[in-house]
């Protein structure tokens, strides 16, 4: 008895030996409501999600030489977390198909025991037992018919498998999309800058040449007054645009995969952008576009997914049969009689399984999976037509942009031409102040409307083509 609880205490040691060295470590809430949370064990709390930053920051970007929006785009691809999220997500799906797949397999399980055996008594008839034992087992069952269950989760992994690809292609095509976006943006933002900087040389023009009639008794005061705050506007405008470089440079960064602080120099983008895409076509490019969204083909794939589930749901109303085969074997050994010995059995059998009755569980996860495949089935046909009319805006937009450039270009022009002609009149005493100063406003904003609308003709290109579905690095504006 006094061995037994000796054993019993050593064993209950070691459990609470292993419990307390595996680690048990409780988060706390913070402990007032006024005070800012501690954060001294936070390191150690997520060591498990690896230093991601630190990998960030050892990412190295070659700025030798500009960048084109194609390298640009490669770069991203091989950077953008939201790819390898993607992609991860394809793999674990293809995983999971696997996993299916592995119900065509015979299951095998390998069992064994080994047990040690010591007692006594100190009853009259005393008896001791000391024998030690070993007990494998081996069992493999094959599952040879269940209704076709069997083969619908397979096809039902497959198809996600399908849908999870797809939204893979997906994510490249929206990384590409922000990307061109992001580096037009960009390169938008510098033009926008040099505009600004003519915008302050015109205006400081127009102050030099205000204030020299003003020395020359030609004009008042206020001419100087009102040229000094036009262009102490035109540097309030320039400032701005030096923000918009930094955060638009930070924005493609981003989109590439580095952090927002890294240095980015780009090569000025070609604007031969397409302009033969005839509104007879329309029709035509909505067709194709369904056909070859990744998005769409991710629901279609889903669809076709929950029709396996409601295979797989009603064969699991019917039996199935299973193969069966085990073997078990029992070495022993008695250490009072020196008796050693073993005992072999062996089994095979044909096993039916059947769920005659379960509170009619089976029957509603049945009629479960077939609602959902209507509400996927609307789902998609929600999505075509979110799709379509996605394309025809998207077209829209972009032959709206063409006309707006035409436009801005006429413009441009001909306020450059006005602004001249205002400045020789105000020279010559022909023109007021605000003749030139209006001309001047009206230059500025030509400029600034030509940017745009170069902007926007790209960007509007770039996402009638992501619509379409065909966004591809060979295909984009290089």
């Amino acid at each position: 008895m006094y061995l037994l609880r000796k054993n019993l205490f050593f064993v209950v040691f070691i459990l609470l030996g292993i419990f307390f060295v595996s680690g048990c470590k409780t988060l706390e809430a913070p402990s007032t409501p006024y005070q800012e949370w501690s954060t001294s064990d936070l390191d150690e709390l997520q060591k498990s999600s690896g230093d991601t930053w630190a990998t960030l920051r050892a990412r190295t970007l070659d700025t030798s030489k500009p960048l084109t929006l194609s390298v640009i785009m490669d770069i991203a691809l091989q950077n953008n977390p939201s790819t390898k999220e993607a992609w991860h997500d394809a793999r674990v799906a293809e995983a999971l198909q696997k996993q299916a797949e592995s119900k065509w397999y015979p299951q095998a399980g390998l069992t064994a025991e080994l047990s040690r055996t010591k007692a006594n008594s100190s009853v009259s008839t005393a008896v001791e037992i000391d024998k030690s034992d070993i007990n494998p087992a081996l069992e493999i069952t094959y599952l040879l018919f269940d209704f076709g269950g069997r083969k619908a989760a397979i096809e039902q992994e497959v198809q996600r498998t399908l849908a999870a690809n797809f939204l893979f292609n997906q994510a490249i095509q929206d990384v590409l999309l922000n990307v061109a976006t992001a580096y037009y943006t960009y390169y938008s933002s510098q033009s926008t800058y040099e505009a600004a900087s003519s915008d302050v040389n015109d205006a400081k023009t127009a102050l030099d040449a205000a204030q020299e009639r003003f020395k020359s008794g030609l004009v008042t005061k206020l001419d100087v007054l009102q040229s000094q705050s036009d262009y102490d506007n035109s540097l309030y405008s320039l400032e701005e645009a030096k923000g918009k470089i930094k955060t638009s440079k930070a924005q493609l960064a981003i989109t590439m995969g580095f952090t927002a602080d890294t240095d980015i120099t780009i090569v000025e983008p070609s604007k031969n952008v397409p302009m033969d895409i005839s509104e007879k076509d329309i029709t035509s490019i909505i067709d194709d576009a369904l056909e070859k969204r990744p998005d769409i083909a991710a629901l279609r794939a889903n669809v076709s997914a929950s029709d396996a589930a409601v295979w797989t749901a009603d064969s699991n109303l019917w039996p199935s049969f299973s193969l069966g085969a085990s073997g078990q074997g029992d070495w022993h050994h008695n250490y009072n009689q020196i008796e050693n010995g073993h005992d072999e059995n062996y089994v095979a059998y044909l096993q039916v399984s059947w769920a005659v009755f379960d509170g009619f569980n089976n029957i509603n996860v049945k009629r479960a999976a077939q609602e959902q495949v209507e509400s996927d089935r609307e789902k998609l046909v929600q999505a075509e037509l979110s799709a379509s009319a996605d394309i025809w805006t998207k077209y829209y937009d972009f032959k709206t942009a063409q006309r707006k450039l035409e436009f801005s270009k006429a413009f441009s022009l001909h306020a450059d031409e006005s602004y001249k002609l205002a400045f020789e009149g105000y020279n010559a005493g022909l023109k007021s102040i605000l003749d030139l100063l209006q001309a001047q406003s009206k230059l500025s904003e030509a400029r600034s409307q030509l940017i745009d609308s170069e902007d926007e003709l790209f960007i509007a290109f770039m996402n009638l083509v992501h619509a379409t579905g065909s966004l591809h690095i060979e295909k984009d504006i290089k």
